[in-house]
C-alpha cells in the first residue's frame, strides 16, 4: 500500500469516479479570510495611491471613483443609490463603499490569493486601476500598484488606530447582548459602532438583525469592472 500513489489508493477503496472527487476535496487548499483590520487597511491603501494632486478630475472622493459607479455600488453595498456629490461630501459613506466593493474582489478571487497579503493588495490594486486583478503585474500599472502596496505596509506596522479599536469593542458588546437577549442594549452597542464607522455593513447588518435599519441584506457581489 506505501508505493501506490494518492490516487491509486482512492480508487482501491472508492472506484475510479468517487475517487476523483475524494482527491479533489482531499488536495483543496485552505484560503484564510482576510481580516477586517487587513481590509480597511488595503481600503485606506488605494485612497493614498489614487489621492490625486489636482482635484479637477472629473472622479469622487480620495478614491478617484467613476460617476457612473457610484449609484450602482451604493445600492448594492447600502440598499440606497446616492448621488457623485453625496459620495463625495461624506468621506465616511465613500469609504464603506469602497470597503464593500474591495471585500467582495477579494472573495471573488481568494483561490488565487490564497494567504498571501501582497497578492491580495497588488490584485486588488489592479482591479481598482483597469477591471481586470490579473493584470497585478502590468507594467503600465506598476506604479499605482507599488503605491498601494507601500501604503499597505506601512499601515501594517503601525499601531491599530484608536477608532478601530473601539468599534471592535462596540460590536463584540453588542453581541455579548444578543446572546443575553438584551435587545435595547444591543441596538446601543451597534449604534456606537456605526458612530465610528457611518454605513458600515456590518454594524448595519446587525441592526437589521434587531429591525431597527433597513436596506438589501441579499445584495449581489459586485464584480464587474470598476473603470474608476
Amino acid at each position: 500500500m506505501q508505493n501506490l500513489s494518492t490516487m491509486q489508493v482512492c480508487k482501491q477503496f472508492f472506484g475510479s469516479a468517487v475517487a476523483i472527487g475524494v482527491l479533489s476535496l482531499v488536495a483543496l487548499p485552505a484560503f484564510a479570510q482576510l481580516s477586517d483590520t487587513q481590509v480597511d487597511r488595503i481600503v485606506e491603501a488605494l485612497r493614498q495611491a489614487s489621492k490625486p494632486e489636482n482635484s479637477n478630475t472629473g472622479l469622487y472622493s480620495d478614491w478617484q471613483v467613476r460617476a457612473s459607479n457610484i449609484p450602482r455600488w451604493s445600492k448594492q453595498c447600502g440598499g440606497r443609490e446616492i448621488t457623485p456629490a453625496e459620495f463625495q461630501a461624506n468621506p465616511g459613506t465613500a469609504r464603506s463603499i469602497v470597503t464593500c466593493v474591495v471585500r467582495d474582489v477579494l472573495k471573488r478571487d481568494a483561490r488565487a490569493i490564497g494567504n498571501n497579503e501582497t497578492i491580495a493588495v497588488q490584485r486588488v490594486a489592479a482591479w481598482w486601476m483597469t477591471g481586470d486583478s490579473n493584470r497585478f503585474g502590468s507594467r503600465e500599472i506598476a506604479p499605482y500598484v507599488q503605491r498601494a502596496l507601500s501604503a499597505y505596509q506601512t499601515a501594517s506596522a503601525a499601531k491599530p488606530a484608536r477608532q478601530d479599536s473601539l468599534y471592535g469593542r462596540y460590536m463584540n458588546a453588542g453581541y455579548d447582548a444578543v446572546q443575553r437577549k438584551d435587545q435595547k442594549t444591543a441596538r446601543l452597542y451597534f449604534q456606537r459602532a456605526l458612530d465610528e464607522r457611518p454605513q458600515d455593513q456590518f454594524a448595519l447588518q446587525a441592526l437589521r438583525n434587531l429591525g431597527t435599519a433597513q436596506g438589501n441584506p441579499n445584495r449581489t457581489p459586485i464584480t464587474e469592472k470598476p473603470n474608476r
